[in-house]
């Protein structure tokens, strides 16, 4: 079975899905459902899969589907699946609570809070995400597609004719042989870019900024803005590190946060104080310690989910 044939039955079965619960005695909807299924046995397939999944993750009683099922079809990823399902009952109007946040619960490749992760795509690129971070990977004959939904990324280019892009809700950034890094933030988009160059351009721009190696670019949905010089110390969280140089207090604290769940906090008279030295991720409650005794603080604990720093005396 091709993939978008299979995406495509699904969305419609969960639009079914949702008619028919919104009008449960309409024997009209019923006779046009059962019209539907029979057209083809991807309809049959792709009703089977939407009731597994609704025993499994929803827990509807009252299964509607026919009780002879179409076998001997290829599997579909999971993920596929829950992707054709959110976005039929998306179009219906019904909502699945546990996936208001689709697009990252649905991403093709998610790490958790305190994970990074590498992996090497099927061009040979490779790419690593960094905490608590979510991508989409659009490979076809002609583009290479990565679309950054959370967090923050590394790739490293392999070469190959098709462009490699990278799409965040800001923009879009076109690879020119190269090795750079991608921040998403609430309002903003950051690269940096550490080999070659990337070609940047949004809607708001006419023509792409080019960025250049050692160099990073911040924007927005805004008019794109020239490049500045880069931060290159901000990207050693691919190597496990947290690079500090005269960061105040307050800040580093909130980039360590990133790595660990809970709340990290410092009193507001020691917030300005700065901060060198390089810290592991891998082991914050380490981190914390080191970054109390250069400044001199006291680590004060109320379960590890509750850290603030405080003065020692």
């Amino acid at each position: 079975m091709n993939p978008s044939d299979q995406r495509k039955a699904l969305r419609e079965a969960a639009q079914w899905h949702a008619r028919l619960h919104a009008a449960r005695d309409c024997a009209d909807n019923r006779r046009q459902w059962q019209v539907w299924l029979d057209q083809s046995p991807l309809h049959g397939w792709a009703w089977e899969r939407l009731e597994r999944l609704q025993a499994d993750l929803a827990g509807v009683p009252g299964p509607l589907a026919r009780h002879t099922l179409v076998a001997g079809h290829g599997e579909l990823g999971r993920r596929t699946l829950l992707k054709g399902l959110v976005l039929g009952l998306g179009v219906s109007g019904a909502v699945w609570t546990g996936y208001r946040h689709s697009p990252v619960w649905l991403a093709d490749v998610r790490t958790v809070k305190g994970e990074r992760r590498s992996l090497t795509l099927e061009d040979g690129t490779r790419l690593t995400l960094n905490t608590d971070s979510a991508v989409d990977i659009r490979y076809s004959a002609d583009q290479r597609l990565i679309e950054l939904v959370e967090g923050e990324i590394a790739v490293y280019t392999a070469s190959d004719p098709r462009p490699l892009r990278v799409h965040t809700v800001h923009g879009r950034m076109r690879a020119l042989g190269t090795r750079f890094n991608v921040r998403l933030h609430a309002d903003r988009t950051e690269l940096i870019v550490i080999e070659h160059a990337v070609a940047v351009h949004n809607a708001a721009s006419e023509h792409e900024v080019r960025v250049d190696a050692g160099m990073a670019l911040t924007f927005n949905s805004g008019p794109l803005s020239e490049p500045r010089a880069a931060d290159l110390a901000s990207t050693e969280w691919r190597e496990g590190q947290l690079v500090l140089d005269g960061w105040p207090l307050r800040r580093a604290l909130a980039e360590l946060q990133r790595y660990r769940p809970g709340v990290l906090s410092c009193s507001d008279d020691v917030a300005q104080l700065r901060l060198a030295g390089v810290y592991p991720l891998d082991d914050t409650d380490r981190a914390l310690v080191a970054i109390a005794g250069a400044l001199k603080l006291k680590v004060n604990t109320w379960t590890r989910y509750w850290v603030r720093l405080t003065p020692a005396a």
